[in-house]
């Protein structure tokens, strides 16, 4: 009974886990346009809907277009369309 209410104690406490609270809210108005090693001038981005009410991660998708970017072969890969990530359920048309 004793290690049964270290338990529950340990569980009301939260240690072991993080709330789903401490993260940081969604910016569902936030857009993005990811060129990869670059965007050509003068062309529209082609449009990718995000959904904040299934709270895609538009933060990842940065993260990886910058890391992207780094790659060495970027110096002789050219120019892409680009690719303008929107939270469309967040910013109707």
């Amino acid at each position: 009974m004793r290690m049964l209410m270290g338990l529950l104690l340990t569980g009301a406490l939260g240690w072991g886990c993080q709330a789903a609270e401490d993260e940081a809210p969604l910016d569902c108005h936030a857009t993005y346009v990811a060129c990869g090693c670059g965007c050509c001038g003068g062309v529209e981005p082609q449009v990718r809907c995000l959904s904040c009410a299934n709270g895609d991660d538009l933060q990842a998708l940065i993260e990886k277009d910058q890391e992207a970017k780094k790659d060495p072969q970027c110096a002789s890969a050219g120019c892409s369309v680009g690719t303008k990530y929107v939270y469309c359920d967040a910013n109707p048309p």
